[in-house]
This record gives C-alpha cells, structure tokens and sequence, in this order.
C-alpha cells in the first residue's frame, strides 16, 4: 500500500523485525510531534521513557504500544517442566553440556509421547542466542535483533558480532546441538508457522519462543497435562533492557487525515470499555466475565472465538484481560518486572541506515547465505567463518559498522547519562 500510494491511517511497527528508521528515513511514516500534545490523556497513558522510544531525528514518529513488559526480553526461555523432570532434572541446568543432556532427554520422551520430533528454536532466524550469552563472562552485552551485525557493550563500545569470540562460542555450540540433531536439519527453510504447529502438540525442546499458555492447546490436542514454564538461566545475573519500546503504531505518509490515527487511540485507551468492545467484543455476546475479571471467550463453530483482536498490536497492559484458562505463569511473563536488571546503552538509541542502504540490502542477502548455516550449526566454524566475513566485508560491513559507531557515538555525546 505504501508502494502503490494506496492510503491508509495506521501502520503498525515491530522494532526487533524492523526499526523506526527504517520507515522514517524513507518517508513512509510522517513525524506526530504537533499532534502529541493536542491528546493530553493519551499523551499521560505512556511514560516518557516510553514516548523516546518512538523519536527519530528529534521528532517523534509513533503512539507507543506498551502490551506486555520488557524486562526479560533477552533473558528467558520456555520449556515443559513436566519433560524435564522426566528427564531427570528438577530445573533447567546452568552448563552447556547439561543443557543439551536435557534436549537430548526431552527429544525422546516427546517424539514417544506425541510422535513429533521435537527441536530447539529461536523465535526467529535473526535473533541472536541470548541464552548462550547470559553464561559468558563478558555478559552483559546487546547483540541487535535486526542482523546481528552489531555487538554493543556496556562501556558503549562497538564490536562486529560475527567477528566476535561470542559468536565464536554460539556457533561450536549450535554445532554441537546440530549434530546430536536438536537443530531442524531444515531450519532455514521451514516457515516460520511449522514449529508453532508442533509446539502446539507439545513438541518442541527449551527455546527462545513460545510462551506458557501453549500448554492448553498441548491438553487440548494430545490430552497431555503439560507444564510449560519460562525461565532465566543463571537467575543470579541482571535481566538486560534493550529497548524501551518493542512495538508501536505510526501514521502513514498515505494517511488522508493524519489525526485520524490520534482520534482512535485517545479514544482506545480512554477507559476499560473503550479497550474491551475494541479488544474482546461485546460482553454477554462475544465474552464473560468472572468475579476476578477474567474472560470466558464465546466461540464459534470451528472452536475460534467469534471476535478477537490481538493485543500485541495495540495493548495496553493496565487494561489487559486474560482468559480464564491462562496461566499464572504466562501472566508473570506478561508483566514480569525485574528487581536486578542493566540497561544497554544501546536502549533509546536509534540508527539512521539511509546513508548505507545499499550495504544494508546486500548486508540482509548475504547474512542469510553465509552466515545462517554457520550460526545454527549446519557446518563448522573454523571451515566457513573466514569465507563468510570476507562475503560480509564485500557486501559492506566495514562501511555499515563505520556508519553506525558514528551515530552511536554522536547519540552518546548527546546522552551522557547513558553510560553513567
């Protein structure tokens, strides 16, 4: 739509897939400052930790979308605790060795149970392993989400991540778990919707995905009272903030009346009522409510609710409701709040690629090519990676690095107090 002038109000955005600037450095979206402060009760919905994390160039380009906590963003995983203690294990291990002792344990029992070979997942091909991270003895340190391409330390240095040691050790690990075959042999064909498919039979192993409430359509299709949990390996470590926030809803440069958008949301989050009719339907037709204020969902002939509007898209998480059958568990996850955590000084900062464009097109390509099979273990390190960083630096990372270390270090002139 936005190619073809099509118009339209409302485009949403997901910073850990594609950031702000990505949008804005092209004109797709159009600056929202002027009209920010027209809403004063939408304006004092967010925080304005929240609303910076929606700036680029000095103006501010989106509503915040603040549906779930970010606290643990990097830091967890999800498992089936009623496999593991199976596997002889009464909480997730703290080795690498034993980690995978679990993967391999939990992988038969599962493939008995439901006769799906379950595998290790991240929650998408780019993420960095931020549970193999959280047990070096550099953590803490920020690996972006986009490419990879950029490892920022607390004392605000810039490191290339694939040329990095950390990378070094993630990639003997993945091998290691490719080998022992608890790496889909086609993970980088696969839709993304295939290990959703499994996980909701129960089938997949401790991941960077998923959440707890997938253990109801695990009973719902296999029978199994399962157990899914979430976790942070070595607890004892702070949680990182990467971002202040993940996801936001911008005004399209397409957009007919701009203050469209800003009419809706102040409308959206002006009270519970607002929020309910947009979110869940009407009550007493599409959902009930119980004494605690929890949902029971009306639901159609093919077992779906009849109305339902993801809250990912436009939360807000004061006014969030749960349904009846979701897990204490997956509400902790939600609104989880860390009492020992660092903030990346990476958190509000965004990078500008208009000037690398082409870099970063042939960036994206060859990252999938050279260095996917290496980071997910489907060949060894020491064989490929040389190869692979002479692809990347041919592509442009030298350029692409030289570009962001320069805005970086203008964004920590202009923020001090970023590094204490």
């Amino acid at each position: 739509m936005l190619s073809t002038g099509e118009p339209f109000e409302i485009m949403h955005i997901m910073q850990d897939v594609r950031n702000i600037s990505s949008y804005a450095g092209v004109g797709s979206i159009i600056p929202v400052t002027d009209y920010i402060d027209k809403y004063p009760n939408l304006k004092e919905k967010f925080t304005d930790v929240e609303w910076s994390s929606t700036l680029y160039d000095g103006e501010y380009y989106a509503i915040p979308d603040a549906w779930r906590a970010l606290d643990h963003n990097v830091s967890f995983m999800v498992y089936r605790e009623d496999i593991l203690k199976q596997a002889g294990y009464d909480a997730l291990p703290e080795t690498v060795d034993e980690m995978i002792d679990v993967m391999k344990k939990s992988q038969d029992i599962i493939l008995e149970e439901s006769g799906i070979k379950a595998y290790h997942w991240f929650h998408a091909n780019q993420y960095p392993a931020n549970w193999l991270h959280r047990s070096y003895d550099t953590y803490p340190f920020y690996v972006d989400f986009d490419l990879g391409l950029t490892l920022v330390r607390q004392d605000g240095t810039v490191d290339s991540f694939y040329e990095s040691e950390e990378f070094k050790k993630d990639c003997e690990t993945y091998y290691e778990m490719y080998q022992a075959g608890l790496v889909n042999p086609d993970v980088l064909n696969l839709d993304s919707q295939a290990k959703y498919d499994d996980a909701n039979y129960g089938a997949f192993l401790p991941s960077q995905t998923f959440d707890s409430n997938i253990q109801n359509k695990i009973k719902e299709n296999i029978g199994v009272d399962a157990s899914v949990k979430w976790t942070r390996i070595f607890p004892e470590k702070p949680d990182l903030v990467y971002t202040f926030g993940q996801n936001m809803n911008a005004v399209s440069s397409t957009a007919e009346d701009p203050e469209t958008a800003f009419k809706f949301f102040d409308w959206l989050y002006a009270s519970q009522e607002n929020f309910d009719l947009f979110h869940y339907g009407v009550e007493g037709t599409h959902y009930t409510l119980n004494d605690a204020g929890r949902m029971t969902q009306t639901k159609g002939e093919d077992g779906n609710p009849l109305y339902f509007m993801d809250t990912w898209i436009t939360g807000y998480l004061p006014y969030q409701r749960y349904t009846e059958d979701v897990t204490e568990d997956y509400i902790d996850y939600d609104t989880y709040k860390s009492d020992n955590y660092v903030v990346t000084p990476a958190a509000g900062f965004v990078f500008d690629a208009t000037n690398v464009q082409t870099e970063l097109t042939n960036l994206e390509m060859e990252i999938i090519t050279s260095i996917y099979p290496i980071k997910m273990g489907l060949v060894p390190y020491e064989e490929n990676i040389d190869d692979a960083i002479a692809r990347l630096k041919a592509a442009g990372l030298d350029t692409y690095l030289e570009e962001y270390r320069s805005q970086f270090a203008k964004y920590l002139e202009e923020h001090p107090e970023v590094l204490g």
